[in-house]
C-alpha cells in the first residue's frame, strides 16, 4: 500500500526518504515516486517544508534471480 508523507525536516530529498523506507532499492522507485506526484520534480532538489507526497510500495525481491559468481582465481 504506498504511503504518504508530510516533509518536517529541512534539507529532504525524494532519493533520501526513498532510502530511509527502503533502504538502497529505494532508490529504483525514484522514477515511480515523480509519476505518482504530479509537479514534484519542479520543486527543486530539497522539498520545500509541508510538501505531501506519497511513494509506491517496495517491489517484491525476486527470489530466482540468477546472479553469476565470479572468482579473481580463475575457473
Amino acid at each position: 500500500m504506498p504511503q504518504t508523507f508530510k516533509m518536517r525536516r529541512e534539507g529532504m530529498t525524494v532519493d533520501l526518504l526513498l532510502h530511509q523506507a527502503y533502504g538502497v532499492e529505494g532508490r529504483s522507485l525514484i522514477p515511480e515516486t515523480l509519476a505518482k506526484n504530479p509537479g514534484l520534480s519542479e520543486l527543486g532538489t530539497f522539498l520545500p517544508l509541508g510538501t505531501v507526497l506519497t511513494i509506491p510500495d517496495k517491489p517484491a525481491a525476486d527470489a530466482f534471480v540468477y546472479k553469476p559468481v565470479m572468482s579473481i582465481f580463475g575457473n
